[in-house]
C-alpha cells in the first residue's frame, strides 16, 4: 500500500529512541540558537541545519536524508568557495550528484523494520585494504594539486576531499566503514573551520555543525555496530 506524504514523513521518525529524538532536537536548537546569537547569516544557518538533518537521518538509515542533502550541498559549496576551500567546493558538487544514486540504492534496500531503516553491509578484508591504499594515494595526489592552485590549507583539504569521496561511495553501498571515514573527515573539518572563524572568514554555525557532526559520527558508528551485532546474534540462534 502506498503511503501519502504525511505518512511518509512520520515513517522517517518511527522507532526512534527518546534519547535520539532529544539529541536531534538539541543539535538543531544549538545550531539555530547560537547562530542567531552570533548574528550569523541565513545562508550559513540553513546549510548547518540541513546538514545536521542529513547526517542524523542517514545514520538512522532514513531515505529522507537525501532530500535535505539536496538542499545542503549547493549551499555548502557556495560557502566553501567564499572561504577559499576549493576542494570542499568541488566535493559538494560531487555530493549533490551522488544524492540521486544514493536515493535509488537506499530505496531498493529498505530493512524490514523501521528501526533499522536500511540493510547495512561491511567490506571484506580485500575491500578494506584497497580502500586504505586508494585513500592514501588520493590524499597525496590531491595535496600536490591544491598546492599548485593556491588552495587554503591544501593538506587538510586533500584529506577531507579524498576521504569524503570514498565515504560517500560507501554511503551509497550502505557500508559500515563509511562512519570511520566520516569521523576522520569531521575532525579535520573542525580544525579547518575553527581556524577560519578565528581568522574572521568562517561562520560559527558551520563550525558548530562540524563539531556536532563529529559527535554524531561517533554515535552513529556505535549504532551501526550494535545493529550488526544484533543480526549476528540472531543468525547464531
Amino acid at each position: 500500500m502506498k503511503m501519502n506524504m504525511k505518512e511518509l514523513f512520520f515513517e522517517q521518525f518511527r522507532a526512534w529512541r527518546p534519547t535520539e529524538v532529544a539529541w536531534l532536537v538539541f543539535c538543531l536548537a544549538s545550531v539555530l540558537g547560537l547562530s542567531l546569537y552570533w548574528q550569523d547569516n541565513a545562508l550559513g544557518i540553513t546549510a548547518a541545519l540541513t546538514g545536521m538533518l542529513y547526517t542524523v537521518l542517514a545514520g538512522k538509515g532514513k531515505i529522507a536524508c537525501f532530500v535535505f542533502g539536496l538542499v545542503n550541498t549547493p549551499l555548502y559549496a557556495y560557502i566553501s568557495y567564499q572561504n577559499g576551500f576549493y576542494g570542499d567546493f568541488t566535493l559538494n558538487i560531487y555530493y549533490f550528484i551522488m544524492m540521486f544514486p544514493g536515493l535509488l540504492a537506499w530505496g531498493r534496500h529498505q530493512a524490514k523494520t523501521s528501526e533499522e531503516g536500511i540493510v547495512r553491509t561491511r567490506l571484506d578484508l580485500r575491500g578494506r585494504v584497497r580502500l586504505t591504499a586508494g585513500c592514501l594515494a588520493g590524499v597525496l595526489a590531491l595535496w600536490a594539486v591544491l598546492r599548485l592552485v593556491g588552495g587554503n590549507r591544501p593538506f587538510c583539504d586533500a584529506i577531507t576531499n579524498v576521504l569524503s569521496i570514498a565515504a560517500m561511495m560507501l554511503t551509497v553501498r550502505r557500508s559500515i566503514e563509511e562512519w570511520i571515514l566520516w569521523i576522520i573527515v569531521d575532525a579535520v573539518e573542525v580544525l579547518m573551520w575553527a581556524k577560519a572563524y578565528i581568522a574572521g572568514s568562517g561562520t560559527i554555525s558551520v563550525l558548530l555543525m562540524w563539531l556536532l557532526f563529529l559527535a554524531n559520527g561517533v554515535y552513529l558508528l556505535s549504532l551501526w555496530l550494535r545493529i550488526e551485532a544484533r543480526h549476528k546474534g540472531k543468525d547464531k540462534e
